[in-house]
């Protein structure tokens, strides 16, 4: 596949699942999603599932799944109109320009995650920068992601504030996580996560159920998807299009999608990197992950770290310095509620931390080691990775 022409190759990511999109796509979309005679909307949809489990107003279309955060609300199937299909199709997944209005929400962006995450340089595994430069770009209709932009725009910084970037995303803005690819031994069958790209950053719940339907397609550990959140189904060929996908197509872990989705995972991903002629992109690690201490400040202002995996959480609060004397067990107190952990030594309090979820508190425990003091709370949602310790800055 290196020696493909670049014709070649954009057909090949075509014919495996990857959208590519052009302004000229977008704009015909916005007048289809308009109008007196438009179709439901996917939020219309939404909201009249509590009311009749049958598509909103009678809608014909294709079918695709709404999965909601709430595990005490159903997975149900709502549908891709026909109208909408035939105006904007037939080539290309229409999902990601239905659902996108669910995802403007007005949500305010946390500060902080927003800084820690701009401080990496990532977001859901890619540049910050480039996220907002292309979400500007998408708003305006200017330039597709499949156009090089001018030489003087690369040249220039992009400066982001979490306003610049809510207003980039004030529309919607949808991340297409794959659970698997289209391929030969499918039958050129792909079925994709839709969700809101920058639901972490807004503190929406976590979906657990997504994260479980991502654990079963072989991804380990297991991806975090905030919000409520869409699945649906693709075909390549003979071009890429919608087809139907329904709640027990998901809920069902022995469908044959899901069993053959790990390996066939494995083995996209090989050809892909094949195709590009580049290594496959990898999720960024979380805070605290992968056995990396990530470091937060005390109330003393002296410095503390923590580690983190998917049941718990452990924190390491140094008591004295090096050169003072030992540590005088007796004068340690620690206090563990359901979401704040307090350290005090000798009446004088070290760590404060109103902790990002929630803890059990009965599994939380503390031993010294030398001058330090380890902390060990299980958190109360196992499978639970957290994007920081604090829950707000």
């Amino acid at each position: 596949m290196s020696d493909m022409t670049p014709t070649e190759r954009e057909q090949w990511l075509r014919d495996h699942g990857v959208q590519i999109e052009s302004s000229a796509d977008r704009r015909k979309a916005e007048s289809a999603l308009s109008g007196t005679d438009r179709p439901p909307s996917i939020i219309e949809q939404v909201q009249s599932l509590s009311l009749s489990s049958s598509n909103a107003a009678g809608e014909s279309g294709v079918k695709f799944v709404y999965l909601p955060h709430d595990t005490s609300k159903p997975i149900q199937t709502v549908c891709l109109p026909s109208r909408l299909v035939e105006a904007l199709g037939p080539a290309g997944d229409i999902i990601p320009t239905y659902v996108k209005s669910f995802f403007a929400d007005g949500r305010s962006i946390d500060e902080k995650i927003f800084k820690d995450q701009a401080a990496k340089q990532n977001l859901l595994g890619g540049d910050m920068e480039k996220f907002a430069a292309n979400a500007k770009k998408k708003q305006l209709g200017t330039v597709s992601e499949d156009e090089p932009a001018p030489a003087e725009e690369e040249e220039k910084k992009t400066t982001l504030s979490s306003s610049s970037l809510m207003n980039a995303t004030a529309g919607g803005s949808v991340e297409t996580f794959p659970l698997v690819r289209p391929s030969k031994t499918n039958k050129n069958e792909g079925v994709y996560i839709y969700l809101d790209e920058v639901g972490m950053l807004k503190h929406l719940s976590l979906n657990t159920r997504a994260s479980q339907l991502a654990q079963q397609c072989g991804y380990h550990p297991a991806p975090n998807f905030y919000g409520d959140v869409f699945v649906g189904r693709v075909s390549s060929k003979p071009m890429l299009h919608n087809i139907d996908i329904e709640s027990g197509d998901i809920m069902d872990t022995t469908k044959e999608w899901i069993v053959r989705a790990p390996h066939e995972n494995v083995l996209w991903q090989q050809a892909i990197n094949e195709a590009t002629g580049r290594s496959g992109e990898t999720q960024p690690n979380h805070a605290g992950t992968e056995g990396v201490a990530a470091e937060a400040t005390g109330n003393d202002g002296c410095s503390y770290s923590w580690l983190q995996n998917e049941e718990e959480v452990e924190l390491t609060v140094p008591l004295i310095g090096d050169g003072d004397e030992a540590v005088n067990k007796r004068l340690i107190k620690v206090s563990f509620l359901p979401q704040k952990v307090v350290v005090k030594y000798s009446s004088e309090c070290k760590v404060e931390v109103e902790l990002y979820s929630k803890i059990d508190v009965d599994g939380c425990t503390w031993t010294l080691d030398k001058r330090n003091l380890v902390i060990t709370c299980e958190k109360a949602r196992d499978g639970e990775i957290w994007p920081r310790l604090e829950l707000s800055g």
